[in-house]
């Protein structure tokens, strides 16, 4: 039987981990680490360049077949890795390519997690300032432009996970606010239970009951992203903390927060 799939896809450092994990806590419910079906869906969009799409009489009946296949593919993607009925899928991807899926899946639920760009930055400063052995600039440029917190928070601002996350989410937010879901890290933290509510009701779902209190670490991911990527959830759900005077100085907080209060406003 063919599974209800939803998607999960939204900023770095946002709780996108423990959102999956409460998410799993219903056992109707599989909710994955970062999965490889939106990579299977781009790395298919090659069918357009090839001879075979350029030889159809209609491009039209190229495109159809690409939707039609890749509705059927992600439909079945995990009908041999769980026996739960739903699945929330995981990619950091989907939000930008959310105008292909809801051209695949015209009613998708797509839960967007989102937090404070100050709480974002603020994170990746501290987990910079705790491995300082890291070396995270790729070129002679990139070590002259982090050398200051002011150098280090633009470069993120500029670069993945955190730049492309934030350009994705804007062009989102002006294309199909109203269909998706954001998810506030703020409000997971501090109102779980309240906040899983209004997942479960944008979802479809019936409502579920859940233990912030006791989280079990559903999702397994591998730390690519490492020291920046921290996937492992902590068993109590406990409010996050706005240490971002502390951590970046109250000018750049401030700074930030006027560029960037647009995504609290969510």
């Amino acid at each position: 039987m063919s599974k209800t799939i939803h998607y999960t896809s939204g900023l770095p450092r946002a709780c996108s981990t423990l959102l999956q994990n409460l998410l799993a806590q219903n056992p109707r419910v599989h909710a994955t680490a970062t999965s490889g079906v939106h990579e299977i869906m781009y790395l298919s969009k090659a069918f357009f360049k090839t001879e075979e799409f350029r030889s159809l009489p209609d491009p039209k009946t190229g495109e159809q077949m690409f939707h039609d296949f890749m509705r059927g593919g992600i439909t079945q993607s995990f009908d041999d890795l769980t026996d739960r009925p739903v699945v929330a899928d995981k990619c950091r991807s989907w939000i930008g390519s959310a105008n292909l899926l809801f051209q695949i899946f015209p009613q998708a639920k797509l839960l967007i997690p989102v937090r404070d760009i100050r709480g974002i930055l603020s994170s990746m400063e501290k987990k910079f300032q705790s491995h300082p052995a890291f070396q995270m600039e790729g070129s002679q440029a990139d070590t002259g432009r982090i050398q200051t917190i002011e150098g280090r928070c633009q470069f993120w601002l500029d670069t993945a996970p955190v730049g492309i996350a934030v350009q994705r989410l804007h062009e989102l937010v002006r294309l199909h606010k109203d269909k998706v879901h954001f998810v506030h890290a703020e409000d997971l933290t501090s109102d779980p239970q309240g906040t899983m509510d209004k997942v479960w009701q944008y979802l479809g779902e019936e409502p579920f009951i859940h233990n912030p209190m006791c989280v079990e670490q559903y999702t397994v991911e591998h730390e690519l992203g490492w020291p920046f990527g921290d996937h492992a959830v902590q068993p109590v759900v406990k409010p996050l903390k706005p240490d971002w005077h502390e951590t970046l100085g109250r000018q750049i907080s401030e700074t930030l927060n006027q560029k960037f209060n647009w995504i609290n406003e969510l």
